[in-house]
């Protein structure tokens, strides 16, 4: 099989590219004569930078390749050179790296124009010119090359798919890995309708908030109390506690969240701390008993602030800039006393499991690459355990997708699961009757554990004393998402509880009671 490759992009710098004329050109002539270094004489499988065009700070290039060197990684090399050369002495930046077009051209064998259509829904436009198999992938991010989606496409297509899935097994976000046995259930209707009626909960005004009452919240308690007890101190972790309102000078080094989901988050407008600028504010309550909203808009200040969506970052901030050494890691946090967490849920709001205020336990850890992976798969293990033991529960495991992603972007890639250690997010899932028959209904997803390779580390500037690799890995667990798929199991009364449940509550509190 033979790969023809052609990259349209741009490079956006962080100063007029027109000012570094005579500079890139010289880069560009060394870049070249570097990819053809990299091709030991194979000239037509290397990439070739053929043209190139500055506009404001984008640096617009062309780039086509055969398959040795693939232009979308001779894309990433000329950037890394940019920074390189012409970082230190003219501080120049690259904010970003963008793939406007990239055409794959697969020449020889390979799939049909059906299967190929098949497996590339939704990831690649395909077509078939005189026995050649043509893939378009378009608006593709620094993210997208060196997650090698172009990479695991190709591979898909080619008619040796075969001997390539005995070292990869590629397959859509979702999949299932492993499930425990099946197991009966004492409650099959909606959870929250019923909490609700037992006045456990109760609905907030604002859109996915709720109250909980006293017998909720003993459960919630206990529950987060055996995470902490069964999966966390066994492991090592020590607790912390996180700020939960997250300035915009650590917001912008989350740079998937900004690009796949600013619209998923709340954000925050600090006052003026100058009482005499809300006077027509407080005398138009006063007078009307109104809240003026549109006064309040000349009153603010511009977002300066978000509330804490994935209860992180902290860790992260708390590290950056500063110097670690590989002897002194691994770090391993957990922390659930900072309160709640915020989303503005896609898809609508469901009950107490899809909420915009949610609470959760997050377990949050620095080590080697090696120990990063170790770290999370033994606190799946560990978790699993808890639901499938303790807690008697039915759970399956699942392929999942960093929350960063949205559902669209997930759905266009692939992933590799052969092995644990190969799959970015694991999640563990339990059953809910109310959603309809088990092979066909939408489990709900209690935890998701995740390794980050070495984003965070990038993003935040952390360093290892000697520049060892180091990475981080996160495991969020969804309080009252395990209530939930607690009391779909188990039921209402007490008294059908797991032993060391009722051990831990001792007597379940009583909601209270109005004459309404």
């Amino acid at each position: 099989m033979e790969l023809r490759i052609e990259l349209e992009g741009y490079l956006e710098l962080t100063m007029d590219v027109g000012s570094l004329a005579p500079q890139i050109s010289e880069l560009v002539r060394e870049a070249n004569e570097k990819f053809r270094e990299s091709a030991q004489g194979e000239t037509s499988e290397t990439a070739v930078i053929v043209e190139y065009s500055g506009e404001g700070r984008r640096l617009k290039v062309k780039i086509i390749s055969g398959g040795k060197l693939r232009a979308h990684d001779a894309f990433l090399r000329f950037k890394n050179m940019l920074v390189e050369k012409l970082g230190p002495s003219l501080r120049v930046g690259v904010r970003e790296i963008f793939i406007d077009k990239l055409i794959v051209e697969v020449v020889g064998e390979h799939v049909s124009l059906q299967a190929a259509e098949e497996k590339l829904k939704g990831v690649a436009e395909v077509s078939i010119k005189d026995d050649t198999l043509v893939l378009i992938f378009k608006n593709l991010s620094d993210h997208d090359i060196r997650d090698r989606v172009v990479d695991r496409a190709i591979r898909l297509v080619r008619v040796e798919e075969k001997a390539v899935e005995k070292a990869e097994k590629l397959a859509p976000f979702g999949t299932v890995l492993i499930k425990g046995i099946e197991k009966p259930f004492m409650f099959s209707g909606e959870i929250s309708t019923e909490a609700e009626k037992l006045s456990w909960v109760k609905r907030y005004p604002g859109r996915g908030q709720w109250i909980f009452t006293s017998p909720m919240t003993a459960l919630l308690r206990t529950l987060s109390e055996m995470l902490i007890d069964y999966v966390a101190k066994p492991l090592g972790f020590q607790e912390w506690m996180f700020p939960r309102l997250m300035p915009f000078e650590v917001f912008k080094k989350l740079s998937t969240y900004i690009e796949h989901l600013p619209e998923g988050l709340f954000y925050v407008c600090a006052p003026p701390r100058d009482p005499s600028a809300f006077e027509e504010f407080k005398r138009e309550y006063t007078l009307r008993k109104e809240l003026r909203r549109d006064l309040l808009k000349n009153i603010l200040e511009e977002p300066g602030y978000i509330l804490e969506a994935v209860q992180c970052p902290p860790f992260y901030q708390y590290f950056s800039g500063e110097i670690v050494r590989l002897e002194d890691l691994p770090i391993k946090v957990f922390e659930v006393l900072g309160g709640w967490t915020w989303r503005n849920e896609a898809g609508g709001v469901e009950g107490i499991v899809r909420t915009n205020e949610f609470w959760r336990m997050e377990m949050v850890f620095l080590a080697s690459p090696e120990e990063t992976i170790e770290i999370r798969n033994k606190i799946t293990e560990k978790s699993i355990e808890l639901v499938d033991k303790i807690l008697d529960m039915e759970w399956r495991l699942v392929a999942g997708a960093p929350f960063f992603l949205s559902p669209e972007e997930a759905s266009k890639r692939l992933i590799d699961i052969s092995s644990f250690d190969k799959i970015p997010t694991l999640d563990v899932e339990v059953y809910l009757p109310y959603r309809g028959q088990r092979d066909r209904a939408e489990w709900l997803e209690i935890t998701a554990a995740t390794v980050h390779r070495d984003f965070y580390v990038k993003a935040f500037k952390i360093r290892e004393a000697k520049n060892r690799e180091i990475w981080t890995g996160c495991i969020g667990h969804g309080l009252t998402r395990w209530a939930t798929g607690f009391l779909a199991r188990h039921g209402f009364n007490f008294e059908d509880w797991p032993k060391e449940v009722r051990n831990r509550i001792k007597e379940l509190p009583k909601p209270p009671r109005t004459v309404t």
